[in-house]
């Protein structure tokens, strides 16, 4: 796990183990069931959103034909989007906010005449809302994102507080680690539903992240943060801080109910039996007939939806050395397997 992540787990630990005797038990309830305090989950203030504009224009030259947006996610699959309702908690009372079809926003000019520390919340409480920039450049296809933009987006969301969903102890490690710069990790970027995939292409030069970077940690800590709950099956982490990918690089995002991609070359020519029994896997096989031809899977993650993810990670002899290897496979909410893909893992990728 990286340095960062693991400074964040440890400090939330602590965090949410610090909680007063005397806190009500409402409190203590949700700080059992979410893993954290969830105060700063479905409000925000001007002082936020303005903060996250400066840092826009600040960082624009990464996106120059995008602007700035704001989107509202639902953390629990029992909320539908038409429940989280924003509202500006101006001095006169409570004016509504008016989502796009996207649950997106943008400031409001006449905001800037109101206190700073002015909300903007949703009626959804108790840790069931979190927030994201929303950085778009015009033009890029449905199912891509570009990567300057998600560089945009982690500037803008993370240095400003719109996207932090951690508090207390945790809160403060968080800011003493430049997440966005890191060339083999991210935080987190929820895609627009559910991912199977995430590749880089950039000309004739293209990478297949690893499933670990996608689907949030597998250290059982997942609700503790903004991609717990059914957000997970949307999420997804690019390695935003390595140059060696410019700005313009394209994001290409294969959903889980997309068909499934073509094989990467040149697996085909290895002489492994495992290889063989994973190349022959197809849709409809249950899970416990994919486990007897590949053995136990590393990770095995269950999403809110009904569907279920199983990873298997091996290290097969070549001609050219060790080669390692990753099998993803996902099945749907009867337990049949959806689609399955085997990826090489390069030697950068840890997960």
């Amino acid at each position: 796990m990286k340095r960062g992540c693991a400074l964040l787990a440890g400090a939330l630990a602590l965090s949410a183990g610090a909680q007063p005797a005397s806190a009500p038990d409402a409190r203590l309830g949700l700080v059992q069931v979410q893993g954290e305090s969830a105060a700063l989950r479905e409000k925000k203030t001007l002082a936020q959103l303005f903060k996250a504009q400066a840092l826009f224009d600040k960082f624009h030259a990464l996106a120059p034909a995008a602007e700035l947006r704001f989107k509202v996610y639902a953390r629990t699959q029992a909320e539908s989007t038409q429940a989280l309702a924003l509202g500006l908690m101006a001095p006169a009372g409570r004016q509504p906010v008016r989502l796009d079809a996207q649950d997106r926003f943008a400031i409001d000019p006449a905001w800037r005449d109101l206190p700073p520390a002015t909300e903007v919340r949703s009626r959804l409480a108790d840790g069931r809302v979190t927030w994201r920039p929303d950085i778009r450049t015009p033009g890029v296809p449905e199912g891509e994102r570009r990567l300057g933009d998600l560089r945009l987006q982690c500037r803008v969301g993370f240095d400003s507080g719109v996207a932090r969903g951690l508090t207390g102890l945790a809160l403060l490690v968080s800011f003493a680690v430049d997440e966005c710069a890191d060339p083999e990790w991210s935080p987190s970027n929820f895609a627009d539903r559910p991912v199977f995939a995430v590749t880089l292409v950039h000309g004739e030069r293209w990478l297949t992240l690893s499933e670990g970077f996608l689907h949030g940690l597998r250290d059982g800590s997942g609700s503790a943060y903004d991609w717990g709950y059914s957000l997970r099956e949307r999420m997804f982490r690019v390695p935003l801080g390595d140059a060696s990918w410019p700005d313009d690089t394209r994001v290409v995002i294969e959903g889980m109910d997309d068909p499934a991609a073509a094989p990467e070359p040149g697996l085909e020519a290895l002489d492994d039996a495992w290889v063989k029994a994973a190349r022959q896997l197809v849709p409809g096989l249950s899970v416990a007939e994919a486990v007897s031809r590949l053995g136990k899977a590393d990770d095995d993650t269950h999403f809110e939806s009904g569907r279920r993810l199983l990873r298997h990670l091996r290290v097969i002899a070549t001609p050219a050395g060790p080669q390692r290897l990753e099998l993803v496979t996902v099945f749907g909410t009867d337990g049949r397997l959806l689609k399955s893909a085997l990826r090489r893992l390069g030697p950068t990728q840890r997960y």
